[in-house]
């Protein structure tokens, strides 16, 4: 999503439109999660899988909500999303499952991301993407042990709670149909808001870091031309793929820099995708006590991993 700055005589316009857009995602996500847990999809499909699923720890719609993912990571949510709003599943499992998701949702579209990274940037690429789908798995790894965890720590492990929703009578389709408004009119005016004030803002946050990378003499770390492919990150990541790409084939950059500047831009990038694509979804859909919880663990998790990685990067650069 292109952010337009505020002084931009267009501004208005794309914030409008990006605010629609938002809500559309939301209402359909959060009418996705209500229709599958009222038809008893979830139970349907996973009722042969109980066994597997009680052996692990996973419950069902969670794993209901991976298998949405694969295809629309937004609707996976918005399931477990429902499902914690029945009370079916609690507070940590909303938090990691939701967390869970980013794996299966990645999953589909690495296989092109791959082939353009490989395209733009060559043998730099390859090993950019490698380690995000290698990160992007780890992570699904952590949260899926911090979520069985959970599960077997429970009191009452509901795992084998199957057909509760396989028959909903009407007064519980009523009911549903209730707090769906209910959530919608708590939690939309929340996104609405958080996604102006992060979509006005991100600009000038954009243009500091850049504006510091000399001051916090971070040219020790990266050359100017890794800096300057890590800084295009956070327009796009095909800004930074171009611009890999060129500083190789110029000889500005070796691969392991190059490697190690598309590290660090997907890093520092980090926190505006979150705050432009998640934070705003996440309020729309999810209680607001539950979002600072999944916030801190969503930074945890990613910050962890990403310095880690840029961290064995820079050491492997350091010695080549």
């Amino acid at each position: 999503m292109e952010v337009v700055p505020i002084s931009s005589p267009d501004f208005w316009r794309a914030l409008f439109r990006a605010e629609a857009i938002l809500t559309v995602n939301i209402i359909a996500g959060l009418l996705t999660g209500e229709v599958i847990l009222s038809l008893g999809i979830v139970d349907r499909i996973f009722a042969p899988l109980v066994p597997l699923l009680s052996k692990w720890g996973i419950h069902r719609t969670i794993a209901g909500a991976m298998l949405v993912s694969l295809g629309a990571p937004r609707s996976g949510a918005a399931l477990i999303a429902a499902a914690y709003a029945d009370g079916d599943i609690s507070e940590q499992e909303a938090t990691y499952g939701t967390l869970s998701l980013a794996f299966p949702g990645y999953l589909r579209r690495w296989v092109g991301t791959a082939a353009m990274a490989f395209g733009m940037a060559g043998l730099a690429g390859l090993i950019y993407s490698a380690v995000l789908i290698a990160r992007s798995a780890i992570r699904f790894l952590w949260v899926t042990c911090l979520l069985r965890n959970r599960m077997r720590n429970s009191p009452a492990n509901r795992t084998l709670r199957l057909g509760a929703d396989s028959d909903v009578p009407a007064s519980d389709a009523k009911a549903r149909r209730k707090r769906l408004l209910k959530t919608l009119k708590r939690s939309l005016p929340w996104a609405w808001l958080f996604f102006a004030i992060t979509y006005s803002i991100m600009p000038l946050v954009e243009t500091l870091f850049t504006d510091h990378v000399t001051r916090w003499g971070l040219y020790a770390f990266l050359p100017p031309e890794g800096w300057a492919v890590a800084v295009s990150a956070l327009a796009h990541v095909t800004a930074a793929l171009s611009s890999a790409g060129g500083a190789l084939a110029s000889g500005e950059l070796s691969v392991a820099q190059a490697v190690l500047a598309l590290l660090v831009g997907n890093m520092v990038g980090t926190i505006t995708r979150t705050m432009r694509q998640n934070v705003g979804y996440w309020m729309g859909i999810f209680p607001a006590e539950l979002v600072p919880r999944l916030l801190r663990w969503h930074f945890l998790t990613m910050f962890s991993l990403e310095i880690l990685s840029i961290f064995i990067a820079w050491s492997f650069g350091s010695v080549v």
